[in-house]
């Protein structure tokens, strides 16, 4: 497999050579001016004629020429009296493959009937005039009745020739006229020699077939269009070439890139037609190329020789060669480009992550799961959503937010994308779901077919706990506004579950003193997002009533509600536990010792084990430290024993003087 950044080299290559063959913005709006202004030329050549074939006293047929193609109905009107059916773009200028050097302007005028030389003659004489009266510029009109055409020259810079070709659909009928017919069609033949050559309107029906089937298929494909102006510049420069120029070049390309099962870049697509010419499809006995706008099986292929199909398939392996060693600028006829400037990151020494071609063996899970991430990506029955889809066809389109209506509690978004000219906009209630649906919209338009449900049901979790999390939040603000009894107030106003004084669940503490109570549901109203049950409870034969967003509250709320009413007086003991104060069974270590050592400076040492005090053997009282307020005050009789008893976390508890005992309260035990 051939390398990534390889591949980013050949685009930067192909694009640089596309910029340089691609017309200037004045060449094409010279372009555009002199189509339209024939095209309303034509059309006002159109309704002249109309006139001139209506009777006396009868207004003249609004019916002109128009620009758009007509399917079925090219040879004939609403009224059908008018002698030009419309007038159609067709070639470069319909498909969009004008380079430097090479703009041949083609237009195909319909007629109703078979176009004769005094009608060539007849719109040749009268189209000067009506330009003129559409603009200043000066246009040269000539009639070809060997080509069946009628060129108009721009007479200023850039030099433009626009070439407008008759035909009608009673050609292509004529076509498929039967053999049994052929004396009647010689007949006809001796009279009507005036009729304009039959193969070159046929050509010209044929070219407006073209048009139609490149629209449709080549217009949207990455990077086709991209390919087919550098190789129109290629058939330019080399004469081996030549031939596949046209038709025949477009078939190819579309086969070629149409064909992968994923988007192509501009250099991966180059190479790729490259490769198909060069294995050799084009030689005698291989497969051929078949034309899809043909009735019968067709070859386009047919005119060339051998000699010339051995030439190109030489010219193209030696192309692919140049390709594969990284020199695709001598196959443009370009410089080549300079290398990248490294990144700053490259520079501080920090390397990029490894390619797949460099993962070495061992790596094998690795490698697993990269398989499997291509088979998802290839799969076509793989659950990809819209966004994955369209951003798989179109990388890098940009989703902007038009606007954001609706209340908050129920917001509505609109986002929008545009693809290749056409913008595309969906709403949705939030900004994900809007882009799924303006995917979907944009995917559906394109000619893939969607579920919109699986598209829908591809939010993710943190969204959908997003979207709940702002219910019980709008829930929560619309209970604080719609307070129907005290009982509802408090529990608007206090966050948190519905207790009693004590700490308890209310329906816990309310079964406690009440057995096999009844709680009833009355009612249920409200929205989706903030809903309101009203629950009731009887004891001793008054009902209480409850209110809550949702049952259990409610539920807590009616018991809270009985509780507060029915043994308001009565005090749980429960609640009120209290531990006795039982008198220490032996001697407690004081409160003297681990703060003593902690308080004690570094450079004093710790007492050794067993040290004799030699003090004398009297009572005392020592208070607790630091500032405790229990012990016995001044003032008041010790006890008649005592004992002091150090304790520290290094040695064991012994006696090191007279016993003396100090009393601490229940509140320096815990």
């Amino acid at each position: 497999m051939r390398s990534i950044r390889s591949f980013g080299n050949d685009d930067r290559h192909v694009m640089a050579k596309h910029a340089s063959i691609y017309p200037a913005p004045e060449e094409l709006e010279a372009v555009q001016k002199l189509v339209s202004t024939v095209e309303g030329a034509l059309k006002k050549v159109s309704d002249w004629m109309d006139g001139l074939n209506q009777p006396a006293g009868t207004p003249p047929s609004s019916q002109a020429a128009d620009g758009g193609v007509e399917d079925d109905a090219a040879g004939s009107t609403r009224d059908g009296t008018s002698v030009l059916s419309g007038v159609m773009r067709v070639g470069l200028v319909a498909k969009g493959l004008l380079i430097k050097g090479d703009m041949d302007l083609e237009l195909v005028l319909m007629c109703k009937e078979k176009p004769t030389k005094l009608l060539l003659y007849t719109i040749s004489a009268n189209l000067p005039l009506q330009i003129q009266t559409m603009t200043e510029d000066k246009f040269e009109v000539r009639s070809l009745v060997p080509e069946a055409a009628i060129r108009v020259c721009s007479a200023k810079d850039p030099e433009l020739v626009l070439k407008v070709t008759l035909s009608s659909l009673a050609m292509r009928e004529e076509l498929c006229a039967t053999e049994e017919d052929d004396g009647r069609a010689e007949e006809e033949e001796e009279e009507e020699e005036d009729v304009l050559d039959r193969q070159r309107c046929q050509a010209a029906l044929a070219s407006l077939r073209h048009a139609k089937w490149f629209q449709a298929r080549v217009t949207d494909l990455k990077s086709c269009v991209i390919v087919l102006r550098i190789l129109r510049d290629v058939c330019n420069r080399l004469p081996v070439w030549q031939p596949l120029k046209g038709w025949p070049l477009e078939l190819m390309c579309e086969k070629a890139i149409g064909t992968c099962n994923r988007p192509l870049g501009p250099g991966e697509a180059l190479r790729r037609v490259m490769e198909c010419v060069a294995s050799g499809m084009l030689l005698p006995g291989g497969p051929g190329l078949h034309d899809p706008c043909e009735r019968e099986p067709t070859d386009v292929l047919w005119g060339l020789s051998a000699q010339q199909t051995d030439a190109i398939t030489h010219s193209a392996q030696h192309a692919l060669r140049l390709l594969a060693f990284g020199q695709l600028y001598k196959v443009l006829n370009m410089d080549p480009l300079p290398a990248n400037k490294p990144s700053s990151r490259l520079l501080e020494g920090v390397h990029l992550k490894r390619l797949r071609d460099d993962i070495g063996p061992e790596d094998r899970d690795f490698i697993k799961r990269l398989k499997v991430l291509d088979w998802r990506m290839t799969d076509p029955n793989h659950p990809m959503n819209a966004l994955m889809r369209l951003n798989q066809i179109h990388p890098g389109l940009q989703y902007r937010l038009l606007s954001q209506s609706g209340p908050v509690h129920a917001p509505v978004f609109s986002m929008s994308v545009e693809i290749q000219g056409t913008t595309y906009q969906a709403t949705g209630n939030s900004k994900r779901t809007a882009k799924l649906q303006v995917a979907l919209k944009a995917l559906q338009a394109l000619g893939f077919a969607l579920s919109a449900d699986g598209d829908v049901d591809s939010l993710s979790a943190d969204e959908k706990s997003d979207g709940e999390g702002k219910n019980d939040r709008m829930s929560t603000s619309s209970s604080s506004t719609s307070i129907t009894s005290s009982t509802d107030a408090q529990e608007s106003r206090a966050p948190g579950p519905i207790l009693t004084a004590g700490g308890k669940n209310p329906v816990m503490e309310l079964n406690e003193k009440r057995r096999g109570l009844k709680y009833e549901l009355i009612s249920e109203s409200g929205s989706s997002y903030d809903k309101r049950f009203i629950i009731e409870v009887e004891v001793d034969k008054q009902v209480f009533r409850g209110t809550g967003p949702n049952k259990k509250v409610a539920k807590a709320s009616a018991a809270l509600a009985a509780l507060n009413s029915l043994f308001s007086g009565c005090k749980s003991t429960s609640n009120k536990k209290k531990r006795a104060n039982a008198p220490p069974k032996q001697p407690v270590a004081s409160v003297l010792t681990l703060p003593a050592l902690a308080a004690r400076p570094p450079h004093v040492p710790v007492l050794p084990r067993a040290p004799y005090i030699s003090t004398a053997a009297t009572h005392a009282y020592m208070p607790p430290g630091f500032g405790a307020p229990y012990g016995y005050p001044p003032t008041s009789a010790l006890p008649a024993y005592g004992g002091v008893y150090m304790d520290s976390a290094y040695y064991q508890p012994q006696a090191v003087a007279t016993p003396i005992i100090i009393h601490l309260g229940p509140q320096d035990l815990f």
